[in-house]
């Protein structure tokens, strides 16, 4: 009976201890990887209009913050068996990313000051498609925010942190302030 109940704590702690409760799985990349991630995403960090407000040019209380990353060698071979498509899996290293807004201040047209709307936002990056940057194929990332004003010139900053998971190694994060200089007539990037 002992033996037996040994046993059972060994199996516990084990399923315990690579289970975080999140629903994710565990965390596999190395910190190399993660600083290689948050660099990327930090240095392509930039604030844009989105495609519809491109296409009809009226007022939107809309913007984005996209960024991007490279693929590592593992998705290019991947992406390159497969007849250039991936399968979306819930361990990508974007899928660990979190972010906070640390500051902002937004001044629309008008010199109205412009806040952020918070609907119950995910805190997470949503991935985009797949897009080759220089020639190199990267996966896009962006975060939607909805203001509580109009605008169709947009001036100021968002300083925002990007927080990523550790296994030994602990959370690691950086942080960027982003410059906003933009009008409804811009293009969106590629």
């Amino acid at each position: 009976m002992k033996i037996y109940r040994l046993l059972l704590f060994i199996i516990s702690s084990v399923v315990l201890i690579g289970c975080d409760g999140s629903g994710k799985p565990a965390y596999k990349y190395t910190k190399q990887e993660t600083n290689q991630f948050l660099d990327e995403i930090v240095k392509n960090a930039k604030v844009t209009i989105g495609n519809i407000t491109e296409i009809e040019k009226q007022p939107t209380d809309e913007l984005y913050i996209v960024t991007r990353y490279p693929l590592s060698k593992e998705k290019l071979d991947e992406y390159n068996k497969n007849n250039h498509s991936l399968k979306n899996k819930d361990n990508d290293i974007s899928d660990f990313a979190t972010y906070i807004f640390k500051g902002y201040n937004l001044v629309n047209e008008k010199n109205e000051k412009l806040q952020f709307v918070d609907k119950g936002r995910a805190v997470y990056l949503r991935e985009g498609g797949l897009w080759e940057h220089n020639n190199v194929l990267c996966e896009n990332l962006a975060i939607d925010i909805e203001l509580n004003k109009t605008y169709e010139r947009l001036k100021g900053y968002i300083t925002i942190e990007f927080e990523m998971p550790g296994n030994i190694f602990g959370r690691l994060k950086r942080e960027v302030k982003i410059p906003v200089n933009m009008t409804i007539y811009d293009k969106v990037p590629e």
